[in-house]
């Protein structure tokens, strides 16, 4: 073979492995501003003990193979009355990057007066104060990768599941609240994998779980479980900016919103700094336009309108090239969302998304 063509093949060879395999990620980052929409606000940690702590990690229930797990928490844990209308997860501390997947699950949640030494082993016997409200139906839930910079504060819940139908907690001395996490399945054919979540060592909670998903019975373990975010139901939401997939060569890359004012007007803006934009450094404070709770996260390459649905849900789907030299480039974007009581400037805005373009 002659040199020069052996050298061109080495070199070809060396730029194909150097962009053979980039990780595809997609992370939120920032804060937005509320507006006038319906959805989550106020995260309430259970076990409450945990709110300022990180815990280890652990895979049950949501990376597991199929299983039926209760936990209950401590009434004293939720002493006011609000409505419930999400479960926040946060990552666990120090734990490995984890890339998405779908969990084909049910939760149900009630009210109960067993505690984690009164617990039954036999699952039935313990939503023994009423029956249980089953908030999120049987579905297949999108589990985005997990931030690769891992949690920086005990109050980075990055993950949320939105409940179809709404708890009302009303404490009462000793009734305490019970969930019912029903995992049938995965996108890893059902076996347990490598995606812990925060977990607490907590004398308030503990965690019964047993096999299959139709379990009747199961091995109750006390002191530990799941560290979950309670959402409460508020008129005053920030708007969410998400995605459900992550931005590869050659597909179509989608970034959503919820949260926001329905029925309204609204703009993405994407851009290629989070730190700098001709305007300024970035986060840049709004409060001299009449948005002093917001702030502007993205630098401004590209908007794009778009439009909120009467749900207070949106979209913008961008077209990524099939081009790998764009493999590892980061692109960064936020919504603002028309909403004239919000604020003096008329908008709410939502926190931002960083996005990784990768092949995989």
């Amino acid at each position: 073979m002659p040199r020069h063509l052996a050298s061109f093949l080495i070199i070809t060879s060396l730029v194909a492995s150097a962009h053979a395999q980039v990780d595809a990620t997609f992370a939120p980052f920032g804060n937005g501003c509320p507006g006038t929409g319906l959805g989550l606000g106020g995260n309430h940690v259970l076990p409450a003990d945990m709110a300022t702590r990180f815990g280890s990690g652990n895979a049950i229930p949501f990376s597991w193979s199929p299983v039926r797990f209760q936990q209950p928490f401590d009434g004293a844990d939720l002493p006011l009355a609000f409505t419930m209308a999400g479960l926040s997860l946060r990552q666990a501390p120090r734990a490995p990057i984890s890339h998405g997947y779908i969990v084909d699950l049910e939760i149900a949640v009630g009210y109960t007066t067993k505690t984690p030494a009164t617990m039954s082993t036999t699952f039935a016997n313990n939503f023994d104060s009423g029956a249980p409200v089953v908030v999120v139906p049987r579905a297949q839930i999108v589990v985005p990768d997990a931030p690769p910079t891992g949690p920086s504060s005990p109050a980075d819940f990055f993950f949320t599941i939105p409940w179809a139908t709404h708890f009302a907690w009303t404490p009462q001395p000793g009734r305490h609240f019970l969930v019912q996490v029903t995992v049938f399945g995965n996108s890893y054919g059902g076996s347990a994998f490598g995606y812990p979540w925060d977990s607490a060592s907590s004398a308030t909670t503990g965690r019964l779980y047993g096999s299959p998903a139709t379990a009747t019975t199961g091995t109750m373990e006390r002191n530990l479980g799941v560290v979950m975010g309670i959402r409460a139901l508020t008129n005053t939401a920030l708007p969410n900016l998400y995605s459900d997939n992550t931005p590869q060569i050659g597909d179509q890359f989608r970034v959503r919103v919820n949260q926001a004012r329905a029925s309204s007007p609204a703009m993405m803006l994407l851009g290629f700094s989070r730190t700098s934009w001709p305007g300024g450094s970035l986060p840049m404070n709004l409060a001299l336009v009449g948005a002093p709770a917001c702030s502007l996260l993205t630098s401004i390459e590209d908007v794009r309108s778009f439009a909120i649905d009467g749900s207070g849900a949106g979209n913008v789907v961008y077209d990524v090239p099939n081009d790998f030299y764009l493999l590892g480039l980061h692109f960064y974007s936020q919504a603002l969302i028309a909403d004239p009581t919000a604020n003096a400037f008329g908008f709410a805005f939502t926190n931002g998304g960083d996005a990784r373009i990768g092949n995989q």
